[in-house]
């Protein structure tokens, strides 16, 4: 309902939350958890679809799994985004990507990579990441790059508009800044996020922009 109040349409979905409706056990014992991911049935998750297209709102990315989970729990991760309609699961940008790239691709959907200041680092390449797959992509964030690096986020999105699911909205200060890469409401930082979204708009890229409100 807050969805919808705030004229969103489609999400990137948290899957603490899924799994917590799902029923996933209170406990700390991974075994359990593990146990529990690897048998659990799909019903939960398809109640959860339904809720969301009652009210016409999409679920475009899922996010739920890290590099530590086994390749069974990666398999119940992926069932967990197809049901829910999603395009595929989100984690955090790394190189264990290369293990995951094949799981990504039998269940024929996508392992998008989301950055945080790590592109600041002079030996960090998205383009490294990439090369993993063909069903590697980005869950780009555009102000922690900005407030990371001072580099326009449009000449990546121009150069790896392709590979781009979706982009994370926010504003910060630049890198040059007194107080640099601080999260500011919208209008109050440097990051150009005026000319991110009049760039997807005009270029008509199938490129979803969310809101991560920090």
């Amino acid at each position: 309902d807050y969805t919808v109040q705030s004229g969103i349409s489609s999400v990137e979905l948290m899957g603490g939350a899924v799994e917590q409706y799902a029923g996933i056990p209170n406990t700390e014992d991974k075994d359990e958890i593990r146990k529990w991911r690897k048998s659990v049935s799909m019903d939960k998750f398809k109640e959860i679809k339904k809720m969301f297209q009652k009210k016409n709102v999409k679920i475009h990315i899922l996010k739920l799994g890290n590099y530590n989970w086994s390749d069974e729990e990666l398999d119940y991760a992926f069932n967990v985004c197809r049901t829910l309609g999603a395009k595929g699961i989100t984690m955090e940008v790394s190189d264990d990507v290369k293990r995951i790239a094949p799981i990504a691709e039998k269940h024929k959907l996508y392992i998008i990579l989301h950055n945080h200041g790590q592109p600041g680092n002079p030996d960090f390449s998205f383009d490294r990441l990439l090369a993993h797959g063909s069903n590697v992509m980005l869950n780009f964030d555009i102000g922690h790059y900005f407030g990371a690096t001072g580099i326009h986020p449009n000449e990546l999105i121009q150069r790896l508009h392709d590979r781009i699911v979706s982009i994370h909205v926010k504003d910060k200060t630049a890198k040059t800044a007194a107080d640099p890469a601080k999260n500011r409401s919208f209008g109050e930082g440097d990051t150009p996020v005026k000319e991110v979204l009049q760039l997807i708009r005009d270029k008509k890229w199938p490129i979803y922009c969310d809101i991560e409100l920090e």
